[in-house]
């Protein structure tokens, strides 16, 4: 990570970790009075209160979902994730909305289905209607997951999380997860 990008990645951090309360709750001024900046810098970073916690779960899916089967496994990328994730359960656990808009979440989810189906299809694999079916469905899913494990207060340990969600992936999915040689 370059310079320019670490010490924006710093900033964010600090602005994350002045989530003390449930997000709702709290103003983009007491957040921004938490991490020590101005509203100026905060809008910079953010365009909301509410994208600071998909800033971070996007960082999370980007090093370690969005590998899986190409140069993590299965495992490895669901234990990296959820361990990510955890390491800021403070923040994390007032971060979600209660009721989040369900257009700006289907926005948010494009991505990672998207990335799942460029992992398919590099292996050669046609994504027709019914594996694109289980690709949105088990993406739509584990945002649940996510999203309700957070707002629980991240209880149960990463690698249950892990584990279980694990457990409930569709078998072709997890076939085609693997890494190209294994």
């Amino acid at each position: 990570m370059g310079e320019t990008n670490r010490t924006g990645f710093d900033l964010e951090m600090r602005i994350l970790r002045a989530i003390s309360r449930p997000i709702a709750e709290m103003t983009v001024e007491q957040i921004c009075k938490g991490a020590g900046i101005s509203r100026q810098t905060f809008y910079a970073h953010f365009k909301s209160k509410f994208d600071i916690v998909y800033w971070y779960i996007s960082i999370a899916e980007e090093t370690y979902l969005y590998e899986i089967g190409r140069t993590l496994t299965l495992e490895e990328g669901l234990d990296g994730f959820f361990e990510f994730l955890y390491r800021e359960r403070g923040p994390l656990v007032n971060a979600f909305e209660k009721d989040p808009k369900k257009r700006e979440l289907r926005h948010r989810l494009e991505k990672p289905c998207n990335e799942f189906m460029w992992t398919i299809l590099s292996k050669g694999v046609d994504v027709g209607d019914d594996l694109r079916f289980c690709i949105v469905y088990t993406v739509e899913s584990a945002n649940c997951l996510v999203a309700g494990w957070c707002l629980n207060g991240m209880d149960e340990p990463p690698d249950v999380v892990s584990r279980r969600l694990a457990m409930c992936l569709p078998a072709q999915l997890v076939e085609l997860a693997q890494l190209p040689n294994g």
